[in-house]
């Protein structure tokens, strides 16, 4: 339990002197989304991914994706365990998709998204975590 807890300290320490342009993985947002589930953590990286595409303010962080990515891998959360949970993913980005688009009137595959990323943004949310102002 202590190396495990050790190795990710080490992962996440080195994730964060990487020196990628990623949010340090101190930040709060960054926090959110590394100690969601992995249904979570997949629907939120979904839905920052539609913000990106659909507005010209935000680009997503593909660097801070890969960080957490092999830090999440490192505690059993990362893409290795996505497999065995495909049909949560599915079914917690379909929920949370629902889930942003009645909290910020949107519809996310046709709409601008710059309202609802800045909204994100300001709240702080896991989501805000994946999204580089332009």
């Amino acid at each position: 339990m202590m190396t495990r807890g050790l190795m990710l300290g080490a992962a996440l320490a080195l994730a964060a002197c990487a020196g990628t342009g990623a949010r340090s993985f101190n930040d709060p947002a960054v926090q959110k989304l590394f100690s969601m589930s992995t249904p979570q953590y997949y629907a939120n990286l979904t839905l920052a991914n539609r913000v990106a595409q659909n507005c010209a303010r935000y680009s997503y962080d593909a660097a801070l994706d890969a960080s957490l990515n092999d830090a999440r891998n490192e505690v059993g959360r990362g893409s290795l365990a996505s497999n065995s949970q495909r049909d949560g993913i599915e079914l917690e980005t379909d929920v949370s998709k629902r889930s942003f688009e009645v909290k910020h009137g949107v519809d996310v595959t046709s709409d601008d998204l710059c309202a609802a990323g800045d909204a994100e943004v300001l709240e702080g949310s896991g989501l805000s975590a994946m999204l580089i102002p332009a």
